[in-house]
C-alpha cells in the first residue's frame, strides 16, 4: 500500500508519480533470471523479458542491406489503355554492396521480359517469375556502380475481383493506374508488377518516368515533380516526364494515366489533386480541408518533406503513393465525411513515405502513425475535445471491439485494427506519458535520424528515450511485443479523519489475454470544492493506494480522459463512510508461504453469494481455478498443491490468487519454491 497526500485540493491539479528507471535491454546485456532471487521483481522483469529475445535476435530488415543497393529508377513505359497493355524499359542504377558480385536478383511478375543490356551490351538472364536473375557480365567490387536495362511487355496483372494491388484498367473511359500493395499477396508490395525493382520497402531510390499514351486529352500524373509534356497530334499520344529526387519505397511508386480535371488548392501552390471531370464540382468541396490538415501537420510534424502533394481520383483507393495518393472516386462528395480518410493518407507523407518502414512486420510504424495522424487533424481543426473524442469513438473502441489480440509488432494481419487502431493508441498513450512538447520534439528527432530512409520499431524507442531521458522498455514490452490491454477494476472507500479524508484506493488488473501492465494511471478525485487528478504508477495485478484529501470525496474516475487503451468499471463497496461492524471480504495471506508443495489459502465473505477462487501466473495468464460455487456467509479454505488445470506441476516462482464476488475482489501474492 502506498500512501499520497495532496495539498488543498484544487480545480484541475495535475500531480505525477514517476515511473522507476527501469535499463534498456540489449542482445548483449540481456538479464539472466537466474542471477535473481525467484519472485522478487528483478525475477519477474527477467522472465518477462524472454518472450521478447526474438526480436534482438532476428535480422529485423531480413532483405536490407543485401548485395547491392539501388541508387535510381529510371522508368520508360507506353501505356496502351485501349489494349490494357505496357511496353516499355526500366533502367536500374545500383551500388555493390558485395564484393565479387557478377549477378542480381529483381523482382518482376506477370510481364514478359524481352532483353536485359549493360553498359557494355546484351547480358543473360533467366526470368523465373517473380524472379528476374540477370548475369552481369562482370565482377564488381563493393562500392562499384552499374546499371542493367530490361526492356519487357504485356498485361500487367493484379490482386483480381475484390482485391486491391497491382495494375488496374478500370472506369469508364477507362483510366490506368497502379496501387502499391496487395492486401493478399506476401510480401504485399507490388512494383514488381509494373518495374523491374528490389521491391522491399528498406530498399529507396529516387526515380525518374517518361509516361507515353495514346489520346492526346488524356494526362499522367507520377510521383514526384512533372518536368515536361509533350502533346504528339500526328501520332495521337501524350507523353509526360516526372522526376522524383527523393527517395522512395518501391511499393510507394505509381503511374495514373486517363482524362482527369486538376483541382489547384488556393493556399499551397504546390498541392492540387487530380480528379475525374464528372466529379471536379464536388471535388473543390470534398478537399477544401486539405490545406488545414497539412498546416497542422507541419506544425507538429515539421516541414513537408516533398516538392508536391495531391490526391489522384481512381477506381481503387486509397494509398499513401508517395506526393500523389490514389483516392477511391467514389468517396468525392460534396461534404466532409471522408476527412478522416484525407487525413490519414496525407500523414503518410511523413509517416512511411518520408520515413519508411524497414520491416513489413513494422507496419504500425506506417499505419498506426497514420491513423493517429486522423486524430492530429481533429485537434488541429476542432479543438482538444474533438481529439479525445476521436480517439474514443473511432481509434479506441474499434481495437475493444476488434476481436484482434496479437502483438502489434509481426501482426497476425497487416491490415487490421491491431496495425492501424492500435498502433494509434500506442501513440496516444506515448503522448500522455512524456508530455507534448517532449513527444514532438521526439518525432522530430526520429524524423531527423531516419528521413528519406527507413527505421525499425527500436529505433523509434531510442529517439523518444533519448528525448524524453525516461526508459521505455516496459512500454514497448507491453504494447508493441505483447497482445491485448489492461482491463482496470477499482474500488474506493473514505473515511473521514483529523484535517480531512483518508481514502483508501484498490486497483486489480482482471485482463486474462495479455501481461500485468505497467502504467502511469490518472485518478480523477471528485469533491464539493473541486477536482484534482492524481497519476499513479500502476504496475501490478493488485494494489492498494492511501491518499490524505482534505475535503470529502464524492467520486474516484479511472483515466477519466481516455489517455490508456483499457476496459474498467468501479466496483463496491465504494462511498463514504467508517467501515460497518459486520464481517468483511476478506482474502488472507496463504499459509505457508513461500511454500512447496502445497497451501492453504482462508477467505471470509460478508454474506452468502457466488464466489470464485483462481490462481494467475506472473503473466497476468490464469493457471486454475480453485472454487466457482455459491459459498455461504462466513470463512472458508482451499488448498492449491502447485498445479494447473490440467494438473501439471507449475514452475517455481510468484503466483497470484484472486478472489472474485460480487462485494468485490481481493489478491494475495504466493511464491511457490522446490
Amino acid at each position: 500500500m502506498r500512501r499520497i497526500t495532496l495539498g488543498m485540493v484544487a480545480l484541475s491539479v495535475i500531480l505525477m508519480i514517476t515511473a522507476p528507471a527501469l535499463r534498456a535491454l540489449t542482445l548483449e546485456d540481456f538479464p539472466d533470471p537466474r542471477q535473481f532471487e525467484v519472485g522478487t521483481r528483478e525475477w519477474l522483469k527477467a522472465v518477462g523479458s524472454l518472450k521478447y529475445r526474438p526480436m534482438f535476435a532476428d535480422s529485423l530488415t531480413d532483405n536490407c542491406p543485401h548485395s547491392y543497393d539501388v541508387l535510381h529508377y529510371d522508368i520508360t513505359l507506353f501505356i496502351n489503355i485501349d489494349l490494357e497493355t505496357l511496353d516499355g524499359n526500366t533502367r536500374v542504377r545500383s551500388l555493390s554492396a558485395e564484393a565479387g558480385l557478377s549477378t542480381m536478383d529483381l523482382d518482376f511478375t506477370i510481364l514478359s521480359v524481352d532483353s536485359v543490356f549493360g553498359s557494355s551490351g546484351p547480358l543473360a538472364f533467366v526470368h523465373n517469375d517473380p524472379v528476374l536473375s540477370v548475369t552481369l557480365g562482370q565482377a564488381y567490387a563493393v562500392g562499384d556502380t552499374f546499371e542493367v536495362q530490361v526492356y519487357y511487355h504485356g498485361t500487367p496483372g493484379n490482386e483480381g475481383p475484390g482485391g486491391f494491388g497491382g495494375f488496374y484498367f478500370e472506369g469508364v473511359p477507362t483510366h490506368a493506374f497502379h496501387m502499391g500493395v496487395g492486401l493478399v499477396a506476401d510480401p504485399p508490395s507490388m512494383g514488381r508488377f509494373w518495374f523491374p525493382c528490389w521491391d522491399w520497402p528498406c530498399d529507396k531510390a529516387t526515380a525518374e518516368y517518361h509516361i507515353t499514351v495514346p489520346g492526346i486529352g488524356k494526362k499522367v500524373i507520377c510521383n514526384g515533380q512533372r518536368v515536361s509534356s509533350h502533346i504528339d497530334s500526328v501520332a495521337g499520344t501524350a507523353h509526360y516526364d516526372y522526376e522524383m529526387n527523393y527517395q522512395i519505397a518501391p511499393h510507394c511508386m505509381t503511374v495514373n494515366a486517363g482524362r482527369f480535371t486538376e483541382i489547384p488548392d488556393s493556399t499551397y501552390p504546390w498541392m492540387s489533386h487530380w480528379v475525374f471531370p464528372v466529379t471536379a464540382e464536388d471535388a473543390v468541396i470534398h478537399f477544401e480541408n486539405c490545406p488545414i490538415m497539412m498546416e497542422g501537420y507541419i506544425e507538429r510534424y515539421g516541414p513537408y518533406p516533398f516538392e508536391r502533394f495531391g490526391f489522384v481520383a481512381e477506381a481503387k483507393g486509397d494509398m499513401e503513393h508517395q506526393t500523389c495518393v490514389t483516392h477511391v472516386t467514389g468517396l468525392i462528395n460534396p461534404n466532409h465525411n471522408y476527412d478522416w480518410l484525407l487525413a490519414h493518407e496525407m500523414g503518410h507523407m511523413w509517416w512511411g513515405d518520408c520515413v519508411s518502414v524497414g520491416d513489413w512486420r513494422d507496419i504500425w510504424l506506417s499505419e498506426g502513425f497514420a491513423t493517429f495522424s486522423e486524430a492530429i487533424f481533429q485537434e488541429h481543426a476542432y479543438g482538444m475535445t474533438a481529439y479525445h473524442d476521436y480517439i474514443e469513438s473511432s481509434i479506441m473502441n474499434p481495437v475493444l471491439s476488434s476481436g484482434e489480440n496479437f502483438p502489434i509488432y509481426d501482426p497476425n494481419y497487416l491490415w487490421g485494427t491491431t496495425s492501424y487502431e492500435k498502433g494509434a493508441c500506442v501513440l496516444h498513450m506515448l503522448r500522455h506519458i512524456v508530455g507534448d512538447s517532449l513527444f514532438y520534439a521526439g518525432l522530430a528527432a526520429y524524423r531527423a535520424a531516419h528521413e528519406y530512409e527507413y527505421a525499425v520499431t527500436p529505433e523509434f524507442q531510442e529517439a523518444m528515450e533519448t528525448v524524453s531521458g525516461l526508459d521505455l522498455d516496459y512500454f514497448f514490452a507491453e504494447w508493441i511485443y505483447d497482445k491485448g490491454w489492461p482491463v482496470y477494476e477499482h474500488s474506493w472507500l473514505a473515511d473521514s479523519v483529523a484535517g480531512g479524508y483518508d481514502l483508501s484506493l484498490v486497483v486489480n488488473q482482471v485482463q486474462t489475454n495479455g501481461p500485468i501492465y505497467t502504467m502511469p494511471v490518472d485518478f480523477k478525485i471528485t469533491t464539493a470544492s473541486g477536482d484534482t487528478t492524481v497519476v499513479l504508477w500502476v504496475d501490478e495485478i493488485s494494489e492498494e493506494f492511501l491518499l490524505s484529501v482534505p475535503d470529502e470525496p464524492i467520486a474516484v474516475d479511472l483515466d477519466p480522459d481516455n489517455w490508456i487503451l483499457n476496459e474498467g468499471q468501479e466496483m463496491p463497496h465504494a462511498g463514504i463512510g467508517p467501515v460497518s461492524e459486520g464481517p468483511k471480504l476478506m482474502l488472507e495471506q496463504n499459509v505457508p508461504n513461500p511454500f512447496s508443495p502445497s497451501t492453504t489459502i482462508r477467505y471470509v465473505l460478508p454474506r452468502a453469494q457466488h464466489a470464485r477462487i483462481e490462481i494467475y501466473n506472473a503473466m497476468g495468464q490464469r493457471i486454475v481455478c480453485l472454487m466457482d460455487e455459491e459459498v455461504a456467509e462466513g470463512g472458508g479454505g482451499i488448498t492449491w498443491s502447485g498445479k494447473d488445470a490440467a494438473g501439471k506441476q507449475v514452475a517455481p516462482g510468484t503466483y497470484f490468487c484472486r478472489l472474485v464476488t460480487a462485494d468485490g475482489t481481493r489478491v494475495t501474492r504466493m511464491v511457490l519454491v522446490w
